[in-house]
């Protein structure tokens, strides 16, 4: 049964898309390859435009302006990935740097005590949960599951301290498990 038979007051074939393909002109209809649907070009294998279902139109990276990569002076250019909007470097898979658009400014960030040249920035990992993480990764892999308050351990002498809630009352301690430092916070 046809898409037509069962909404006669469709004028057009629900497999097919209304706008045509960007790069050559013909229309869009749904393929399934598996379990996986997309849209594609009625032209392939002559044209091989492809797009997923869910998203309507794939985001251009967008310059910059006025803005450098710390790392290797390229301009900086704001991206679209898998988890949302994220700056990242136009020399890239040459220069791997990145930061989040919506992250607290670094003059805020304590420094990272491991290495002592990125900040400790806010991350989310790939399952939603927050966790600070020195932002020279992957040359540094320090992080923390609480958030780092920019003081130095007066036990140790580690570069760090932490917030944590413990029974319901606000404590600052030192992140490092041998130490054992901590103070009610003020």
């Amino acid at each position: 049964m046809s898409d037509r038979e069962l909404f006669p007051g469709m004028n057009r074939n629900l497999s097919e898309h209304a706008e045509p393909c960007p790069k050559c002109g013909a229309k869009l209809l749904i393929r399934h390859i598996g379990k996986n649907s997309f849209w594609g070009c009625s032209a392939y294998p002559t044209c091989d435009y492809t797009r997923s279902l869910h998203e309507a139109v794939e985001f251009e990276p967008q310059e910059l302006p006025g803005q450098y990569c710390p790392e290797c002076q390229s301009s900086l250019l704001l991206k679209k990935g898998r988890y949302g909007f994220f700056v990242g470097c136009s020399a890239f898979p040459t220069c791997h740097y990145m930061v989040d658009p919506n992250a607290p400014a670094e003059e805020q960030a304590p420094e990272c005590p491991a290495c002592k040249k990125g900040h400790l920035v806010l991350r989310t990992s790939r399952y939603g949960k927050s966790f600070y993480a020195c932002d020279t990764y992957p040359k540094c892999k320090y992080s923390l599951n609480e958030e780092p308050v920019a003081e130095t351990c007066p036990s140790c002498g580690w570069g760090v301290l932490t917030k944590h809630r413990h029974h319901g009352r606000e404590q600052v301690k030192c992140p490092q498990k041998e130490c054992g430092y901590r103070r009610e916070s003020i």
